[in-house]
């Protein structure tokens, strides 16, 4: 039978004054730990978490949330994950608008500049 993996949020803190991140357990405030680097720290809070629980370390995932420099991270991270899913839906519409060009007969340059990339890229978009 397997052990289900529990997810337990994190917060890492900068302690500027010892140069390391500092790791609270939300909901288990006894648990406390540090580390020189985000990996490190990460690698104790998982051992720290997994002898509190009496679990396997591989047992414990992380929700990590960072508090440093007034800086949210997670707005961050959301708007990557937003730039990336617009990135395809302009690749798979730049892609249509090639073939459709294409089939309208117009000149690979033409369809470059229309499109604003060089006509190698129009050639890799139609071949495809």
């Amino acid at each position: 039978m397997a052990i289900a993996v529990t997810t337990y949020p994190v917060i890492y803190r900068r302690d500027p004054g010892d140069d390391a991140w500092l790791v609270e357990v939300e909901g288990m405030p006894d648990v406390h730990t540090f580390g020189r680097t985000l990996e490190e720290a990460a690698v104790n809070a998982r051992e720290a978490i997994a002898v509190t629980v009496d679990a396997s370390e591989s047992d414990v995932e992380l929700d990590e949330c960072f508090s440093v420099a007034d800086i949210d991270v997670e707005e961050l991270l959301s708007l990557r994950d937003r730039a990336q899913e617009l990135h395809e839906i302009y690749l798979s519409r730049q892609r249509a608008a090639a073939l459709r060009l294409a089939e309208a007969g117009v000149s690979r340059r033409d369809s470059a500049r229309m499109l604003g990339v060089s006509h190698q890229r129009v050639q890799q978009l139609v071949a495809r």
